[in-house]
């Protein structure tokens, strides 16, 4: 199943480092081919040393209730209020429940009944089921995010939204920001490929505050809406009324002191 590409800005870091390694190789001359592997070699390391590539987030807990799940690399992990989370962790709620996570990457996030997410690696989140709501505050001009589901990706750069996400469908109500979707192969100056996966990048979409966007693979539906009638408009408001009430994390990582040793407390 082919995914689609949401992202806020046409520039990602991952975007700007394929352009710069593309111009690279370009500026060599024919008749020095030779520096072509130094130069390739020059253009990886750019690549690989991206901030989005290799920033790892960590986050606690602000909000339990009901029954919640945490596995580490497929092992257990009690949940605490305050507790540390982590990359590689899989956050899933049951019937009723609830939890919240504030990131250190400016990343928040209230999962709401029967959902689950993973944080993976360089500020990227994975939703494989479920409803949550999501928060992202700039900590520099550099800051972005990544949403996952079965069938989208989101790049986020400063925005409110819900996700409904399932195997074969992902619904997203922005509340706050804008969401662009993006041509890939234009973004990083490589040359177009008439094929059919790279033709699913063609054509731009902007979505605005007020407006849902679904994607089931092979359909997409844009529709503006009325935030206050949103069905998952209740989900938002909670979240960001936590949000609003919760300390942010500080700078010196004192918190990450006491979530380390609420993790590791039996």
């Amino acid at each position: 199943m082919k995914q689609l590409l949401l992202r806020t800005r046409p520039k990602t870091h991952l975007v700007r480092a394929l352009g710069r390694c593309a111009a690279m190789l370009r500026a060599v001359p024919p008749r020095t081919a030779r520096a072509r592997p130094r130069v390739l070699g020059r253009a990886l390391s750019l690549l690989l040393l991206s901030p989005a590539l290799i920033y790892s987030a960590e986050g606690k807990i602000t909000l339990l209730s009901g029954e919640v799940k945490i596995t580490h690399q497929k092992k257990p992990v009690k949940p605490k209020l305050g507790m540390l989370v982590k990359e590689g962790d899989t956050i899933e709620t049951g019937k009723n429940a609830k939890v919240a996570i504030l990131m250190s990457d400016g990343a928040s996030f209230q999962l709401f009944q029967h959902s689950s997410l993973e944080i993976k690696p360089a500020s990227t989140y994975y939703e494989s089921k479920g409803v949550l709501s999501a928060n992202f505050e700039k900590k520099s001009s550099a800051s972005e995010w990544r949403i996952k589901t079965p069938v989208v990706t989101a790049g986020v750069r400063g925005t409110a939204f819900t996700v409904e996400a399932s195997a074969k469908d992902t619904r997203i109500v922005l509340f706050k920001g804008k969401v662009i979707v993006k041509d890939f192969v234009r973004e990083s100056g490589l040359s177009s490929d008439p094929n059919e996966l790279m033709q699913d990048f063609l054509n731009d979409v902007e979505i605005n505050a007020g407006t849902a966007l679904r994607w089931n693979g092979s359909d997409l539906k844009k529709e503006q809406i009325d935030p206050n009638k949103e069905a998952t408009k209740a989900l938002h408001d909670e979240h960001q009324k936590h949000l609003k009430a919760t300390p942010p994390l500080d700078d010196k990582g004192d918190w990450k002191k006491q979530a380390e040793k609420l993790r590791e407390a039996p």
